[in-house]
């Protein structure tokens, strides 16, 4: 094979005023229609390398992908129908466009041409002008198809950085309610933190487990992750004499306290009126208003049972249980992880579903870890 070095920008052909300088490889088993191709090329300043057949036309290709192929159809060992749609399988070089040039005239051999990805056909015995004219051409809307696929990419980039951009403001803000509504009973600050660690922690166990892993998703643990601190922003809407009261508190008080699981979701669910396919707010609704519940029907606020309980509201309702109990609060000193096992497992099937007990069985070590790492 004999080369010529190409001068072409590895983005694609330059423009030279109206012209296309680029790196077009020549592929022919007759070395005259090698070398007067790559003279015409010459002419109008673009680089060629030439390959006798199939084989050194892709070991050039693959070295270094052309900018144009012009390739003679009827070649032995690998015919340039062969050839041509070797370089469409491949999604290095599938883009790259070829040219044919062959003797062959019947309408049947071009719609081959055509068929096996062709851009376009050149009769033996060809015209300087007309193959400058094409391979100019085809250059060009290469050059053009690769720009603007290059501002594509760059457009799709600059809104998905601004989409993260505003998702990542939108959470904060809410993640700052949140804390908003925690630091009233929690002076540490590090509750909805920790519960949402525990809440990931658990959704990812279970998936390792093969429990859930049609729901469990990396979007929904993701989604998981980021409401988990909206399951007690109701709390807002409770008064201080009851929220920080240090004893046990009344049936009456009691009652009041409980409210705030559904004052938190009517709140989220208004504002998921006016954005209904945000799966953030709908997942949101669901951890704050049903963490209460329980796996025999004795929670609140609706008294759910089993599956009826979003499985969010059920890795939560754990979460939250582990990492309240072992924190100090104004109404109860903490619990010992040890004692706080043992109350979870005894909640097997009665306070907590049992898939989710199973989960923490494996992860209760860490559990523990991360209440030393994240300290109080």
């Amino acid at each position: 094979m004999t080369t010529f070095q190409a001068t072409s920008s590895e983005k694609g052909p330059i423009v030279t005023d109206d012209l296309q300088v680029g790196d077009v490889l020549i592929v022919d088993d007759k070395p005259e229609n090698l070398k007067l191709l790559a003279k015409i090329l010459k002419n109008d300043r673009l680089e060629s390398r030439l390959a006798l057949n199939g084989s050194l036309a892709q070991e050039a290709a693959l070295e270094k992908p052309p900018d144009l192929v012009l390739l003679d159809m009827s070649m032995p060992e690998m015919s340039g129908l062969d050839l041509c749609r070797w370089f469409k399988k491949n999604k290095f070089l599938q883009n790259i466009p070829i040219i044919f040039i062959s003797g062959l005239q019947d309408t049947e051999d071009k719609i081959a041409a055509f068929s096996a990805g062709g851009v376009d056909y050149i009769s033996k015995p060809f015209q300087k002008a007309e193959v400058l004219a094409r391979v100019q051409t085809h250059l060009r809307l290469s050059h053009l198809q690769a720009k603007q696929m290059s501002h594509t990419l760059e457009l799709e980039q600059r809104v998905a950085d601004q989409v993260k951009f505003v998702m990542a403001s939108h959470l904060a803000t809410i993640f700052a309610l949140a804390k908003l509504a925690e630091v009233r009973d929690d002076d540490t600050g590090q509750h909805i933190e920790r519960v949402q660690t525990f809440a990931r922690m658990l959704a990812q166990q279970l998936r390792i487990m093969g429990l859930h892993v049609e729901l469990l998703t990396d979007i929904f643990i993701e989604t998981l992750y980021q409401t988990a601190p909206l399951h007690d922003i109701g709390k807002v809407g409770i008064p201080d004499a009851i929220l920080l009261k240090p004893g046990k508190l009344t049936a009456e008080e009691f009652a009041v306290m409980k409210t705030h699981s559904a004052f938190g979701a009517d709140t989220l669910k208004k504002v998921l009126l006016r954005h209904p396919d945000n799966h953030f707010l709908s997942m949101g609704v669901d951890v704050a208003r049903s963490h209460h519940e329980k796996w025999d029907g004795s929670g609140y606020p609706d008294g759910l049972k089993g599956q009826d309980i979003p499985l969010s509201a059920r890795i939560v309702a754990l979460a939250d249980f582990y990492d309240a109990l072992r924190s100090k609060r104004c109404y109860h000193l903490p619990t010992t992880h040890e004692d706080t096992r043992r109350m979870i497992q005894g909640g097997r099937g009665t306070h907590f579903d049992p898939d989710v007990v199973d989960a923490f069985k494996v992860l209760e070590g860490k559990f523990e870890s991360v209440r030393q790492e994240m300290g109080e």
